[in-house]
């Protein structure tokens, strides 16, 4: 997510802020933890989804691959 992206969220809130530095660094530190939170939960899904299949089947492997890429999107 980009700082742009961060500010027009921030922005569509509709809600008088003054646009300091220390409020920018906030509004990013939330919207990273949302987003982080947000991920680990699709994740966690995959992850259910994988433990209702036997091991080395095609949806297995797929449900594995789908929460590892979800969780490395919040790797830098």
């Amino acid at each position: 997510m980009a700082r742009n992206d961060i500010l027009w969220m921030a922005r569509q809130a509709d809600r008088e802020w003054d646009c300091d530095r220390n409020m920018v660094e906030w509004i990013e530190h939330f919207a990273g933890l949302v987003a982080e939170m947000e991920r680990e939960a699709c994740a966690k899904v995959c992850d259910d989804w994988q433990n209702s299949f036997e091991i080395d089947t095609r949806g297995w492997w797929a449900s594995a691959v789908c929460a590892q890429t979800i969780r490395a999107r919040g790797e830098k």
